[in-house]
């Protein structure tokens, strides 16, 4: 547990490679690290840490010192009931 919330981190032999899209619905609603090479629309990776709580998934991103990684949240930017103005 890292601020009361349950996290995941893959150790290199546990990896699973799949899509970027995939990994965004298997962790629908959490922050992802990502590595891919590929810079395509959809591309293949490992997922590398993925959290719900942004501020436990930034501090166990800066942990693990992990770099040139792609990171982003895999659910809608605004929660439902609430808007945005610009």
């Amino acid at each position: 547990m890292l601020g009361g919330v349950e996290h995941l981190w893959y150790n290199k032999s546990e990896v699973t490679v799949m899509r970027l899209e995939e990994a965004k619905d298997q962790y629908r609603g959490e922050w992802i690290a990502f590595r891919t090479s590929a810079e395509d629309e959809n591309p293949e990776g490992d997922v590398l840490l993925h959290h719900k709580d942004r501020r436990a998934f930034d501090k166990e991103l800066m942990r693990k010192g992990l770099t040139d990684v792609y990171i982003t949240f895999a659910g809608p930017p605004v929660p439902e009931g609430y808007a945005v103005i610009f």
